[in-house]
């Protein structure tokens, strides 16, 4: 039956024109054809912007520029290339021929971003003596022994029911379990390193022992990392991103096969939600996240190691968590594995009209939304639905692999 065929993935062109007997080389140059890309491009010199389009219109795509490029108005124009990925390479190739108006490193710009958009290869993190190869959506369990927490306060303050929810989440397919010791809800006070290691650090001991599973610590202190890591925990996870204390990155730096999760966040826990604005969330998001990757590999922690996180919920508006997930996509031009975190948070109470305790549903659905996006790794505290999740959206999207 004559239809529009769904396209959502590179690979769908291919297996398509296979089935009805194109020849291989008609593949690649029909793949190239069918692949549409929006390329943004910061800040780029008024000549380049102007070469840019007229390059683009004459080989049947466009880019779109500020009001004042045409007239000569503006320095520099922000610049979206419209056009197929033939297209795109054909530009390279024109461009190629000028050597002004920084059209070289301009060029530079636009491979790289090719070769992370048609990167195949998954993302693989070593983490102490394991390797977490991300070809499919993996699930860190979250464990608060908090007594203020704004999902489960209170729950696993004592030793065995940590260990207890520990090993039901393990059990359920947890990949990575994540420890924390002090709240990071809106408004929660700070919590000084030696209650936070009094509170986390029994359980981590413990846990070693006991789980085959890789363990993360929830905190942006550098003392308590160092504890952490010293006990055998091998991924950090800073809601700060590096950027509340400046000993953070040069102490991680200092063991080989630990991974780091980076983290936006929007002010303080305690005054994160006192009215947050953006002009353009994906972009300060993408630029605070720039930053506390540029701050780990100057202090020599491996690139291969660092994990991205949106930071759902810390320093948000409703509309900025939908546009985050809805977008999460646009993360891809950071190459580094993303993680995301919706579970049970209040934009899904607002959404639905709901306490947190029954949240689970809409958890879920933002989780899948997410993972379709190129989410590699989702945080939740109900690990056993999130993994029956996580395999039936990988099964889907990855058919063809």
């Amino acid at each position: 039956m004559d239809r529009i065929l769904s396209l959502q993935r590179a690979d769908d062109c291919i297996i398509e024109l296979k089935r009805i007997g194109v020849t291989s080389q008609g593949i690649e140059s029909m793949y190239e054809k069918s692949h549409c890309l929006a390329v943004k491009l910061k800040n780029i010199k008024l000549g380049a912007a102007n070469i840019i389009k007229q390059d683009m219109l004459s080989i049947g795509g466009d880019a779109a520029v500020s009001r004042g490029v045409v007239n000569g108005k503006v320095e520099t124009s922000d610049v979206i290339i419209l056009g197929n990925l033939k297209m795109i390479h054909s530009l390279i190739q024109k461009l190629s021929f000028q050597n002004i108006f920084e059209i070289p490193q301009i060029i530079s710009r636009i491979q790289k971003l090719l070769e992370i958009e048609e990167r195949k290869m998954p993302f693989i993190l070593k983490v102490g003596d394991r390797t977490l190869t991300l070809n499919r959506t993996h699930i860190m369990g979250v464990l608060n022994v908090t007594p203020d927490s704004f999902y489960d306060g209170g729950k696993y303050n004592s030793l065995d029911a940590a260990l207890f929810q520990i090993e039901k989440m393990v059990n359920e397919g947890a990949d990575i379990i994540d420890i924390g010791g002090e709240s990071t809800r809106p408004f929660s006070e700070k919590v000084n390193v030696k209650e936070e290691l009094e509170r986390v650090m029994p359980i981590i001991s413990k846990a070693i022992q006991r789980f085959d599973v890789p363990l993360s610590i929830d905190t942006y202190k550098s003392e308590v990392a160092q504890a952490a890591l010293d006990e055998g925990v091998r991924i950090v996870n800073d809601i700060s991103g590096l950027q509340f204390d400046p000993h953070m990155a040069g102490m991680i730096a200092q063991y080989n096969d630990v991974a780091i999760i980076v983290m936006h966040i929007k002010g303080t826990p305690t005054d994160m939600q006192k009215d947050p604005t953006y002009d353009d969330v994906i972009e300060e998001i993408l630029q605070y996240l720039s930053k506390s990757i540029s701050i780990a590999e100057k202090a020599n922690i491996p690139a291969g190691q660092i994990i991205i996180d949106p930071g759902i919920g810390f320093g948000k508006r409703l509309e900025d968590n939908l546009e985050i997930i809805h977008k999460l996509s646009e993360f891809k031009c950071l190459d580094k594995p993303v993680l995301i975190g919706c579970s049970n948070k209040s934009f899904i109470g607002r959404l639905l009209k709901t306490e947190k305790e029954d949240r689970l549903e809409g958890s879920l659905g933002a989780h899948a939304y997410a993972i379709m996006q190129g989410a590699h790794i989702i945080r939740v505290h109900e690990v056993g639905p999130h993994k029956k999740l996580a395999q039936i959206i990988d099964a889907i999207r990855d058919i063809h692999s």
